[in-house]
């Protein structure tokens, strides 16, 4: 496979999750000291090493001089982490706003 074609395969690959890597530092570096919770934290620094590894698998297919044929299994892994990542916000998310010091049964 030649340079340019794996150029072209892998440069979505590369873009978007270094886009979405960039949203979620910019993000984290806003909003880092307001938030308390732990759990959202370590989801910030989780979602940061996944697209950290979607935008090395990205770059693993422009660098492969010994890819030979389409690179099926390195596509689908940045989508599924990519899908994966969404999960992991959407519980972020709901770690950020949950209410916290509220007991259920207040028995009134």
């Amino acid at each position: 496979m030649s340079t340019w074609l794996r150029l072209q395969i892998a440069s979505p690959f590369i873009v978007f999750p270094a886009l979405f890597l960039a949203a979620t530092v910019g993000g984290a570096y806003i909003v880092w000291s307001t938030v308390d919770s732990t759990a959202w934290r370590a989801l910030t620094l989780f979602l940061c090493l996944m697209h950290v590894i979607c935008v090395g698998v990205g770059v693993s297919i422009a660098v492969d001089r010994e890819l030979d044929s389409f690179p099926w299994r390195r596509m689908v892994t940045v989508v599924l982490f990519l899908a994966l990542s969404l999960g992991v916000v959407w519980v972020r998310e709901m770690v950020q706003f949950s209410p916290t010091g509220v007991t259920h049964g207040s028995g009134l």
